[in-house]
């Protein structure tokens, strides 16, 4: 079994998808997940170093398009969008974000003097901006406000579950499979949709109430893609046979079939 710095395999597993960051000595785990688009080189580096030295964990975009593909891909706190990218522009991003993942927080950045693009940009669902060139402190200040407004993450799964061929644990947050023999690391939602499914074996669970339970938002029909993108992420991680229990019920949601 791997140990790293005295942790579960699961949780070194972790470590390593997170990333590593060192403020005074001291080694500690990433748990928010920003977006960073910004098609100029220079300004996008910087902010990366800016939010990485903060604690953040990073995801990076040079143009509308590629941040769109992160955002499909993986689970994001925030997302920083500059209003002038190529393929699809920051006005363009910020209609998507409010029509497909409505809960998401996300800031702008404008150049100084460009007040009617910023209020454009608030008026199209942004929660903030900040202003290039931008101060660290600001930055960072501007950022935990938006995250301190936004929904609290929820707390869930607190016990271990058993299902067929392995286990949720936790402590890790892992899915524990072939009797523990192989450990695969969960992102928060992704463990609390697995966990909510398993605590209502045979029971047919709609996308509202997993929007509700598991992600704290009332629904709309937008967000309901963020269930499925949640969903998809979680059967590839764990495997054909576990996958193949959770059931899309047509019309109605989604089971975990314990027959």
């Amino acid at each position: 079994m791997t140990r790293k710095y005295g942790m579960s395999s699961c949780q070194a597993e972790k470590w390593q998808l997170f990333g590593e960051i060192q403020v005074k000595g001291l080694l500690f785990m990433a748990e928010r997940l920003i977006l960073v688009a910004e098609d100029d080189e220079a300004i996008r580096h910087a902010l990366v170093d800016v939010l990485r030295a903060g604690g953040y964990d990073v995801l990076q975009a040079a143009d509308g398009e590629e941040a769109l593909g992160h955002l499909l891909a993986r689970e994001v706190d925030l997302a920083l969008l500059d209003l002038h990218m190529p393929k699809i522009n920051g006005f363009k991003l910020l209609r998507i974000i409010a029509r497909e993942y409505p809960g998401l927080p996300r800031i702008i950045l404008s150049a100084y003097g460009e007040e009617r693009e910023r209020v454009k940009g608030l008026e199209l669902g942004a929660d903030d901006y900040v202003v290039k060139p931008f101060s660290r402190a600001e930055l960072l200040a501007r950022i935990a406000a938006v995250l301190r407004r936004s929904p609290v993450r929820r707390i869930s799964g607190a016990e271990s579950l058993l299902f067929p061929g392995g286990r949720l644990n936790p402590e890790t947050r892992c899915a524990e499979l072939e009797d523990g023999s192989v450990t695969v690391p969960l992102r928060d939602k992704e463990y609390e949709l697995f966990h909510y499914l398993l605590s209502h074996p045979g029971r047919v669970i709609s996308q509202e109430e997993l929007l509700l339970r598991v992600w704290g938002t009332r629904s709309s029909a937008s967000e309901t893609r963020t269930v499925a993108v949640t969903l998809t992420r979680l059967r590839e991680k764990v495997g054909d046979q576990v996958a193949g229990r959770i059931k899309n019920v047509r019309g109605h949601g989604y089971m975990w079939d314990a027959s």
